[in-house]
């Protein structure tokens, strides 16, 4: 199987079985965060607005409210929530809100028929970064812009080891990306990047033996890069940078 598609298949297992969580809910819900991406992207008019790895909604649902005469879609590969997410638009009565699930690789859109994209915490999940953004630029009209929210890899993780970690979970993790990585990427597929706010976030990995193991074989000096520690047994992330960024299509 292509290994593409056999990313996304594993990703979507685990969050059509984990979305719905409570647990996991709780540690991805953050209403400062969610008030800032809001005011990213707010003071322009918008047609069209799309949300990629959507979710549950969670920036969906808001961004409908707030942009009442626009069209808003939450695309994700997880068609369970999907179902679930038009039950409540239709149950709420929302007429500028829809969900649909797609494959994870083709963005099923024309050509400059998207005022905005957004995408919170779902970019390290794309199998090939590069071909989303092309496809970003594809579905933008120009000068159309993309809100790019997620955990930053620390510009001295040379060896990958955040990703060490969150590959363990087998839910289609594929690398988190620098700032600097981030930004060439959209630069060379025809974006500028318009503004930059960096956030903090944490977050724990759970108690099993793969965890400590990769915990104890790590040096000192690369705990310290995001502030890891071993909480009995709870390996916790305590300091990740999260970039949320906004870039313009130029052409």
């Amino acid at each position: 199987m292509n290994t593409d598609v056999e990313n996304v298949k594993q990703a979507k297992e685990s969050f059509n079985r984990v979305l719905d969580n409570k647990i996991y809910a709780g540690i991805i819900k953050d209403d400062n965060h969610l008030s800032l991406l809001l005011d990213l992207v707010n003071g322009s008019k918008y047609n069209n607005i799309l949300d990629i790895g959507t979710g549950t909604g969670y920036l969906a649902f808001p961004l409908a409210e707030q942009f009442p005469t626009a069209s808003v879609c939450g695309i994700d590969i997880a068609d369970v929530i999907v179902e679930k997410n038009n039950a409540i638009v239709k149950e709420k009565g929302i007429p500028n809100l829809s969900f649909q699930a797609f494959d994870g690789i083709n963005y099923p859109f024309p050509d400059e028929s998207v005022d905005l994209i957004v995408t919170r915490y779902a970019f390290h999940h794309f199998p090939d970064a590069e071909n989303a953004i092309q496809q970003m630029n594809r579905i933008l009209v120009k000068g159309g812009k993309v809100l790019v929210s997620d955990p930053m890899r620390n510009d001295k993780d040379d060896d990958g080891i955040i990703d060490r970690f969150m590959r363990v979970k087998k839910d289609g993790h594929i690398q988190f990306y620098s700032s600097n990585k981030l930004d060439e990427l959209f630069a060379d597929n025809g974006f500028t990047k318009e503004k930059q706010v960096i956030t903090d976030m944490k977050f724990p990995f759970a108690k099993q033996a793969e965890y400590i193991e990769l915990y104890d074989q790590i040096t000192e000096t690369e705990k310290s890069l995001y502030d890891m520690t071993n909480d009995n047994g709870v390996i916790w992330v305590k300091h990740c940078n999260v970039g949320n960024t906004v870039f313009v299509k130029q052409y």
